[in-house]
């Protein structure tokens, strides 16, 4: 297992993996060490600048780890690695420990179950389903918002954005939604759409959503905007890939190992 995993390293470009390596550097900078980060006011406006960043962040680690969608080994290799962080996060119980493992072990997740439900149909409905049942039920609730938030108490099921310099969140993302992120990705790579696309598109539905809460102090579907982002991205490229046969199982992009 040791040797097939540094294989898969020896195949990745060292331009994928210094894109990587800064990514992570860059989130665990701002989750990890958000404490010692200058303290911002007003606490609204602290909270924006806070958790904007991170939010750009996850959308281009995603789009860094998404090429693992065709390697078993690799996927096996990030799920392990971003089980035992988050285990060790979570033992830890240190404030804004859990983002960057729960990151990982999300996105392995979603890529993953891209490999295993590699079904065309899911392309398509998968973002529209998931993403009317987010809206719908988010909408519904009328949940509110406060700038900042209370922690979530090393809840594993949530990415906490924690504030600068305070024991406060600037925001969350479940890890559903980074599952769903990751999962549409992982779509993008191996049906050969438009994966920068995709993350941009999927990353600015994340921003989007985010900047909406900041603003009405409601609760917006974050998964729903993704799914938005993903559709409006890949637009274009949707129509080729049905009449090339992707609905049926018949796109290329399944030949890989």
């Amino acid at each position: 297992m040791a040797r097939r995993a540094a294989a898969v390293l020896a195949r990745t470009s060292p331009a994928r993996l210094r894109a990587v390596a800064g990514v992570l550097l860059a989130l665990g900078v701002l989750t990890v060490l958000a404490r010692s980060l200058p303290e911002l006011q007003p606490p609204a406006r602290a909270s924006l600048v806070a958790a904007v960043p991170p939010l750009a962040l996850l959308g281009a680690l995603t789009y860094a780890l998404g090429p693992l969608v065709r390697s078993p080994v690799g996927l096996g290799v990030l799920a392990g690695v971003g089980l035992v962080l988050t285990a060790a996060a979570a033992a830890a119980g240190a404030h804004g420990t859990g983002t960057v493992p729960e990151a990982l072990l999300g996105i392995a997740l979603g890529l993953v179950f891209a490999r295993v439900f590699d079904l065309g149909a899911f392309v398509l409905g998968l973002p529209v389903v998931v993403g009317v049942v987010d809206a719908w039920t988010t909408l519904a609730s009328g949940a509110a918002r406060s700038w900042p938030q209370p922690l979530s108490g090393g809840d594993p099921l949530l990415l906490e954005l924690p504030s600068w310099s305070a024991e406060t969140a600037a925001g969350q993302v479940t890890i559903a939604t980074v599952l769903f992120l990751a999962a549409l990705q992982g779509y993008a790579v191996r049906e050969r759409l438009r994966p920068a696309g995709a993350a941009l598109g999927m990353t600015a539905g994340l921003l989007l959503a985010y900047l909406l809460e900041w603003r009405t102090d409601r609760a917006m579907p974050a998964t729903a905007f993704v799914a938005a982002g993903f559709l409006l991205a890949e637009l274009d490229a949707l129509p080729r890939w049905w009449r090339a046969g992707g609905l049926e199982g018949r796109g290329a992009g399944r030949r890989d190992g």
